[in-house]
Order: structure tokens, then C-alpha cells, then sequence
């Protein structure tokens, strides 16, 4: 079985306590990796949050597996500290063995978030600039 290689990066983001933010991050690991947490003022000088990690994240420390459970936990966390008006983008690429491509996108708001894959976005575009609804094609292999 090959391994699976990727980064994850976000966007900058406010969120509503830096302190208590930090200290959240405090707690979250990265697969075979250290999480990176960037800050900086944006443009009207509030600070803005930003992280990364190669291979991913996998979870909160305290979380007892690295599951899925311990991932929506991450998740649910990041919902309770990014401003309202704000949203958390965390990108990922990876492949393994350039059977399997990835790029996807987590939308996080405090109110909800969202999953996209760019091959199901492509797919989906260019079934649309075919004209053919019903268009699919293999794109792991």
C-alpha cells in the first residue's frame, strides 16, 4: 500500500479571542508533523490568524484517536472561535503515488462548513461546458 503525501494551509482569518485562539492551537496535532500558526495585522490592523502543516491535521491531543471523531472535534473548535463575519479555508493537495490527486477545500464559518474536491468541481464544470448533464469521467486511477 503506497502512503498518502499532503500540505494543508489556510487562509487568514480573525477570530474572536487571540489568547484563547492560541491556546486552541496549543492543542492541535499535525499528522507526522507540528501544526505552523502564523499571525499578523491586516489592513486595519486587527490581528489575523493563519496555520499549516505537512501532512495534514489529524486532531486535538486530547482527542483519544486520530479519527474522524477527533477531526470534527477540531472542526466544531474552530467554529466556536472564528468571527462571524470571517471564514476559515483550509486547503489540501496531496497524492499518493499519482494514483490519487487531491485538492480539496474546508469552508469553516461559526455557523456551519463545507467540503469541496476540485475533481468533483471540474467534473461537475465540465459536464457544463459540454452540455451533457450526464458526463463523467476516471480521474483516479
Amino acid at each position: 500500500m503506497a502512503n498518502y503525501y499532503c500540505a494543508i494551509r489556510t487562509n487568514y482569518f480573525q477570530v474572536k479571542d487571540p489568547k484563547q485562539f492560541r491556546q486552541f492551537m496549543s492543542h492541535t496535532c499535525g499528522v507526522n508533523s507540528s501544526m505552523q500558526l502564523w499571525e499578523r495585522k491586516n489592513a486595519n490592523g486587527q490581528t489575523v490568524f493563519g496555520f499549516g502543516a505537512d501532512f495534514g491535521i489529524s486532531c486535538l491531543q486530547d482527542a483519544l484517536d486520530i479519527d474522524e471523531a477527533g477531526c470534527n472535534a477540531f472542526i466544531c473548535g474552530l467554529q466556536q472561535h472564528v468571527q462571524e463575519e470571517d471564514a476559515v479555508i483550509i486547503l489540501e493537495i496531496g497524492q499518493e503515488k499519482l494514483c490519487y490527486l487531491v485538492g480539496s477545500a474546508m469552508i469553516i464559518t461559526c455557523n456551519g462548513h463545507e467540503y469541496l474536491d476540485i475533481s468533483d468541481l471540474a467534473q461537475a464544470r465540465a459536464a457544463t461546458m459540454l452540455n451533457n448533464p450526464g458526463w463523467q469521467t476516471q480521474l483516479d486511477y
